[in-house]
């Protein structure tokens, strides 16, 4: 292929130096392509000088001259070639300086990385719009009366009536950059708009030039159970199944130091924390809250296709000094402002201890996803009595199209990412990836030894469809059906079902881009 550039590039160079009565040229190199062009232009790389040596006469003029293609001209040709050769491979091979970038633009977003591989730095983001459908008509009651006046009578004249809350949002908004630099060292930071506020998600540094496991310092996810740890891009549902009632308020991002460590089949995960990047604590507190908490994970049947694993976690969790109290509620949607299910404001706790039991599989085109959680609230005084809630919930998805989740299982963080089409949707007959899904969840909030905090039970069944038109997009449907709802008595100021629980129905649709 070079000597066919050198001809080309030589036959027109000498011809035109032939006309112009000249005996040498500067020849020039595509630094892409590899071409050889006899003038300059942008991106070529000026090889140097070269002479054209012609046929000399001979002493006895009647010698006839050598052909075109004699022993001589092909030395002088192969000469020249390998000159041009010894030019390229020079160039081709120098070395790059270590802090020159290259820049990519792919299924992980816009990254930059060093030369050396020493610094990458990476711009990612995500935007889930929402919109909700309720059923029911003048359906929740609302009591509007100050909490000073006691508990609730529904049957207050000053109790108002209004729609279960239909309408649209946006469920988050995020801008991620994270990198690595010298190495060993990485970064994140990841602002978040939701509920019409700005607030911090993740914002760490890891160190990982351990062999025997890595350090996080900063505000991170706690290491507690599946669901918490699956990104909101990857979750086949719109929202975590209701026991995450509970887990959200005590266990979730906080600002502390984290250990983790993993094989090819397995995790452990440990921390301890402080309070969140947005301080919890209020002006009346001396100190905010502290908690730990851990999570260890296997997976004994990890192949292409097909896994099974099998997980268990645990926290811990000291509420604030100023404000030992704490309250678990559940909605029906992010859109909502109704929470048929709520404990009220639980008070006098020493400490909250939580359990989590998990596993998931998968076997092609079929997964499976399950998990268990409890909650006891030790408490103090002589008037309060311990608590304990639980809940769980049981998913299940079939890819319609084939893709399984077991190929986006991620066995660092013991978790599966959102699926990968195996062809992309397009106009040209690709369908992206289509996906079923059901899921029966309960949380059960009513065992609390004083019958005034009763928080609610609920059991629920969600169905739906997600479409994965390519790695970036997919949009979501999903069908909420109430089975059972037992509202409770604690708190005041709560809202209450008028009308038969059973017709309690929720549709979800979500346009999901993430990169």
């Amino acid at each position: 292929m070079r000597f066919k550039h050198l001809a080309c590039a030589m036959s027109v160079a000498f011809t035109g130096v032939s006309a112009n009565n000249a005996y040498a040229l500067d020849l020039y190199m595509d630094s892409k392509t590899k071409q050889i062009y006899a003038e300059p232009g942008p991106g070529r790389v000026r090889l140097g000088n070269f002479e054209r040596v012609d046929e000399e006469a001979t002493e006895e003029p009647k010698t006839p001259k050598k052909a075109a293609n004699s022993k001589g001209d092909g030395d002088q040709i192969r000469a020249v070639e390998a000159r041009l050769n010894k030019k390229i491979d020079a160039l081709a091979n120098k070395p790059k300086a270590p802090d020159d970038a290259k820049v990519t633009l792919g299924a992980k977003g816009l990254q930059f990385q060093s030369n050396d591989g020493n610094f990458k730095f990476a711009i990612n983001g995500r935007l889930h719009a929402d919109a909700a459908i309720q059923s029911g008509d003048k359906f929740v009651t609302y009591n509007d009366n100050d909490p000073s006046n006691g508990s609730f009578d529904p049957a207050d004249e000053e109790a108002t009536k209004r729609d279960l809350d239909s309408g649209t949002e946006l469920r988050r908004v995020r801008i991620e950059v994270a990198g690595q630099f010298f190495n060993d060292w990485k970064f994140k930071l990841q602002p978040d708009y939701a509920d019409e506020q700005v607030r911090l998600k993740d914002a760490f540094v890891k160190y990982t030039g351990f062999d025997w496991g890595e350090w996080t310092i900063g505000q991170s996810k706690q290491p507690y159970s599946f669901q918490q740890m699956m990104s909101s891009n990857d979750m086949p549902f719109m929202e975590r199944s209701l026991e995450y009632a509970f887990t959200d308020v005590s266990v979730n991002r906080a600002i502390g130091l984290r250990y983790d460590h993993y094989g090819r089949t397995w995790t452990a995960a440990a921390g301890i924390y402080g309070d969140t990047a947005t301080r919890q604590a209020d002006s009346a507190a001396d100190d905010e809250g502290w908690g730990a908490s851990g999570r260890a994970t296997w997976a004994p049947w990890f192949k292409p296709g097909e896994l099974f694993h099998v997980g268990a976690s645990a926290a811990y969790r000291v509420p604030q000094q100023g404000d030992k109290t704490v309250r678990y509620r559940n909605r029906p949607t992010h859109i909502d402002h109704f929470y048929p299910i709520d404990t009220g404001n639980i008070g006098n706790i020493d400490d909250e201890v939580f359990f989590n039991a998990e596993a998931t599989g998968a076997y092609g085109p079929v997964s499976f996803e399950s998990e268990y959680n409890v909650a006891y609230l030790q408490r103090n005084g002589d008037e309060t009595e311990d608590a304990k809630f639980d809940g769980w919930h049981f998913d299940v998805m079939y890819s319609l199209t084939g893709e399984s989740r077991a190929a986006a299982y991620d066995p660092k963080d013991a978790v599966i990412k959102r699926l990968t089409p195996n062809r992309n949707f397009d106009l040209a007959g690709g369908w992206g990836a289509w996906e079923l899904k059901g899921r029966i969840s309960q949380v059960n909030m009513n065992k609390i030894g004083t019958p005034g905090e009763r928080g609610g039970r609920e059991t629920a069944a969600t169905f739906g469809v997600n479409w994965y038109l390519n790695p970036w997009f997919r949009l979501m449907l999903d069908y909420t059906h109430v089975i059972d709802i037992d509202l409770g008595t604690a708190g005041t100021s709560r809202a209450l079902l008028e009308g038969d629980p059973s017709d309690l129905d929720t549709v979800q649709m979500r346009g999901s881009l993430a990169f």
